[in-house]
C-alpha cells in the first residue's frame, strides 16, 4: 500500500506540471516549437512574410512575457542571442522554404477552411495550441461562459465547439495542424464530413492519442528487445472511431478492428468522408459487441495464449471496467496496449475500504496512478489538459514476442 500511496504521489505532481512544462521548455531550447504540440518534429513548417528577421516585442496573448518573438514559427525568446541564433539555424530556415507550397496547398483547402480574409501567416504559422486556444469558448457547467487565454494553463474547449463555429483565422491554424500531420487524407476527410460531426476537441484529442499509438509502436520493450511488429489493432469501445480510423489510413498494412456496442452515426461519417477523399480503409472492419468477442475467440482458438500476436490492444475513454479488463487481456496475451481511461470504478483499482473524499479530478488521477501501480506500464503521459481533462494517457509496447 505504501508503493502506491507514493505513485498516487507522484502521478499528481507530474500530471499537474506536464501541461506547464510543455509550455515553459522553448524558453532554453531552441529545437521545440512552443506550446505544446505533440506533432512529431519533423512537422515544421510554416510561412515567410516580409519581415521575418525583425525583432519582435510582443503584447498580449502567446507573445506576453518573450523579449523576441518569431511568427513564423510560433517561438519566442527572452534572449537576443537566442533568438538571433534560432533566425541562423536550420529549423528556421526550413520554415521559410515551406511556406510558399504550404499557402499555395491552403488556396486550394475548399470552402470548409479557406477563407478570402486569411493573410498568409495566419494558414503557414506553425502550430501553436497556446495561440489557437485563445479566445476560444471554454467548457463550462454553469451558465456563466468564459473563454480560453493564452499562456494560462487552465480551462478546457468546450465539447460542442464545432469546426464550423471557428473564426477565419482558426480554421485556418486547424487546417494547418491537419495538412502536416503526416495522416493520409486528414484534412481532406475533415473538410468532406458533414460539419456537424467535426468538434474541436474530438478532434485533436483523437490526432493527439493517435500520435502516442504512433510512438508505442515504435518504442522498445523493457527487455532491451525490439518492440512487436504490430499487425492488428483492436479498437475497443471505439465509439467515434477517429482513433482507429487513424491508424488504419496511416499503417494500410495494419488490419483495424473496431469494437463497439452499436455503431455510432458519425463513426459510418468519418469512414465515407476518408473514402471520398481518397482513403479507402480497406483494413477497417467494425463488429458489434464488447470485449467478449475477443475473449470468445481466444478460448476457442487452438492455442490462445498465442491468439493475435503482434496486437495492440487499444482503449479510448472506455467505460466503467473497460479500461481494466483490455489491459488485462492485452497483459495475458503479450500485447502492446495504449489507454487512456476515462470513468474509472474505484472497486476496481483500489481496496473497498478505502474511501476518496476528494476532488473529482484527484479522484480520477489517483485511480490511474493506481493503474500504474497494478499493471507497471512503460509510459505514463499527458494531453494537454486545455484539450481534455480526462488526458492520461498509460501505455505499453509488450514484450516484443
Amino acid at each position: 500500500m505504501r508503493r502506491e500511496i507514493v505513485l498516487f504521489a507522484t502521478i499528481i505532481s507530474s500530471v499537474r506540471s506536464l501541461s506547464q512544462q510543455k509550455n515553459t521548455d522553448n524558453n532554453n531550447n531552441n529545437n521545440n516549437i512552443a506550446y505544446g504540440s505533440l506533432l512529431r518534429s519533423t512537422l515544421i513548417s510554416a510561412s515567410a512574410d516580409n519581415n521575418l528577421n525583425r525583432t519582435t516585442k510582443a503584447a498580449d496573448g502567446a507573445q506576453a512575457g518573450w523579449q523576441y518573438w518569431c511568427d513564423p514559427c510560433s517561438v519566442g525568446f527572452n534572449k537576443l542571442k537566442s533568438y538571433k541564433e534560432h533566425l541562423a539555424g536550420k529549423r528556421h530556415k526550413a520554415v521559410i522554404a515551406e511556406s510558399e507550397a504550404l499557402w499555395e496547398a491552403y488556396l486550394k483547402s475548399g470552402p470548409t477552411f479557406y477563407d478570402p480574409s486569411i493573410a498568409q501567416i495566419d494558414a503557414t504559422r506553425a502550430w501553436s495550441l497556446d495561440l489557437f486556444i485563445d479566445g476560444l469558448q471554454a467548457r463550462s457547467r454553469s451558465s456563466i461562459k468564459h473563454v480560453l487565454v493564452s499562456g494560462v494553463p487552465s480551462g478546457q474547449i468546450d465539447p460542442s465547439l464545432r469546426l464550423c463555429d471557428l473564426p477565419p483565422s482558426k480554421r485556418a491554424a486547424l487546417w494547418r495542424y491537419l495538412y502536416t500531420s503526416g495522416i493520409p487524407c486528414l484534412s481532406f476527410m475533415v473538410a468532406a464530413l458533414p460539419q456537424h460531426y467535426v468538434r474541436v476537441k474530438e478532434l485533436l484529442e483523437s490526432v493527439e492519442t493517435f500520435m502516442h499509438v504512433e510512438r508505442l509502436m515504435k518504442r522498445s520493450s523493457k527487455h532491451g528487445q525490439k518492440a512487436t511488429k504490430i499487425s492488428h489493432i483492436y479498437d475497443i469501445g471505439c465509439g467515434h472511431g477517429l482513433v482507429g480510423m487513424l491508424c488504419a489510413a496511416s499503417f494500410p498494412h495494419i488490419t483495424v478492428h473496431a469494437i463497439d456496442r452499436v455503431p455510432r452515426d458519425s463513426f459510418q461519417a468519418q469512414r465515407e468522408a476518408f473514402v471520398s477523399s481518397g482513403c479507402s480503409l480497406s483494413n477497417l472492419s467494425f463488429e458489434a459487441g464488447d470485449l467478449s468477442i475477443l475473449r470468445n475467440r481466444i478460448e476457442s482458438s487452438s492455442d490462445g495464449h498465442h491468439f493475435g500476436e503482434h496486437s495492440l490492444m487499444l482503449c479510448v475513454h472506455g467505460c466503467k471496467s473497460l479500461t481494466h479488463d483490455s489491459i488485462e487481456m492485452a497483459i495475458r496475451q503479450n500485447w502492446a496496449w495504449l489507454s487512456l481511461p476515462c470513468c474509472l470504478q474505484a472497486d476496481n483499482h483500489i481496496s473497498e475500504k478505502t474511501s476518496l473524499k476528494v476532488t473529482d479530478q484527484m479522484r480520477f488521477t489517483m485511480l490511474c496512478g493506481a493503474i500504474v501501480a497494478k499493471y507497471e506500464p512503460e509510459i505514463v503521459t499527458t494531453i494537454d489538459s486545455r484539450i481534455t481533462g480526462r488526458g492520461i494517457v498509460i501505455a505499453s509496447p509488450g514484450k516484443g514476442t
